[in-house]
């Protein structure tokens, strides 16, 4: 992980606010101002190599790597509250750089989903849904067309089969260690055996190697957790807001088709469209929550169907929130359906 101090500080006045300096390097031009009687509102120019910010406050001005400062809060947005009532003087905040491409750092903690807590550990998810440009790079073909078609528009009639070969073929070109095997035939798809992915039973013959640091599906406890805002979550109905078209493309404002990824705003965590565009396949086999407390939870053993999340540019409003479930066999594609990779930490 690197982190670079992006910005330095800001002097909170009786009679107004006044910026000390600017940093030397990446100005991000920190400003301030008084969001009610009760808050600040700080906000800077977004820095788009950044993973995150985390906010530091001092009573008193300090270099910018003194270690003097504070550490406050941590975002993945350019922009925080700080309560008046503290009577903290000078910020100061720091870009930190540690996302994999467009796959976000999502650090691990514990929630709530409904039945029991589950905690998760640290991984990466990758903040848009797969594209068809990426698809196309993967698989050398694309099978999108009607509902949305170009480079940044998601991927979909895709089906399970098809999210498993894209994760195994991605990793296998950029030299990182596959996670799923079918079988024992390996992790290569070249070498699987032709029919592998025709009949639905067969999702049962494949697994995966957790250990390995290949791109594969979330879970669905990770997904979930993601979704909510892992632990900068505010407990949004929909993933990012409780305003549904802030952050959703479903059945009002989507025009009966796809969009680009990342046209809406993003969640707490920098994710966007895991509560509309497409609903995303998981590794998940599909079964009710345990009642017991979890810790990184791979779901069922067995089952029949496979599970998706999130909603879709076809679904109502509650069939989007950050709770909603689905599932269908594992050979089903549809034209609101794709997925999104992860990765385990290297």
């Amino acid at each position: 992980m690197k982190l670079k101090l992006a910005m330095f500080s800001l002097l909170v006045l009786a009679a107004g606010i006044a910026a000390l300096n600017a940093d030397p390097v990446r100005d991000l031009n920190l400003q301030i101002e008084v969001f009610n009687i009760e808050l600040l509102h700080i906000y800077w120019n977004d820095d788009p190599m950044a993973s995150r910010y985390r906010v530091y406050v001092s009573g008193t001005p300090l270099p910018p790597n003194d270690p003097g400062w504070l550490y406050w809060t941590e975002t993945y947005i350019p922009t925080t509250y700080f309560p008046l009532s503290l009577q903290k003087a000078f910020f100061c905040v720091s870009s930190v750089y540690d996302d994999l491409g467009t796959l976000t750092y999502i650090p691990g903690g514990t929630f709530n989903n409904g039945s029991s807590n589950v905690t998760i550990s640290s991984f990466y998810l990758d903040r848009y849904e797969v594209t068809q440009a990426s698809y196309q790079a993967v698989m050398n073909v694309n099978p999108a067309h009607n509902y949305g078609v170009g480079d940044n528009f998601p991927v979909y009639f895709v089906d399970w089969f098809d999210a498993v070969e894209y994760c195994n073929r991605r990793s296998i070109q950029e030299g990182i260690a596959p996670c799923y095997s079918y079988l024992n035939y390996g992790t290569n798809p070249d070498g699987w055996p032709v029919g592998w992915n025709s009949t639905f039973t067969n999702h049962a013959n494949v697994s995966c190697d957790w250990s390995a640091t290949g791109y594969r599906l979330a879970t669905e406890m990770e997904w979930m957790f993601a979704a909510k805002g892992g632990n900068l979550s505010h407990n949004y109905t929909y993933s990012g807001s409780n305003d549904i078209g802030a952050v959703a493309w479903y059945n009002v404002n989507s025009g009966n088709t796809s969009h680009v990824v990342g046209g809406k705003a993003p969640n707490e965590l920098g994710l966007y469209d895991m509560s509309g565009n497409l609903r995303e396949w998981v590794w998940d086999i599909a079964g009710p929550y345990p009642a017991e407390d979890q810790t990184d939870p791979t779901g069922p053993a067995t089952g029949t169907y496979r599970d998706k999340r999130g909603g879709s540019w076809a679904d109502v409003a509650n069939s989007c929130t950050v709770f909603n479930r689905s599932s269908n066999i594992a050979e089903n594609i549809h034209q609101n359906s794709g997925f999104r990779v992860c990765r385990r930490l290297p």
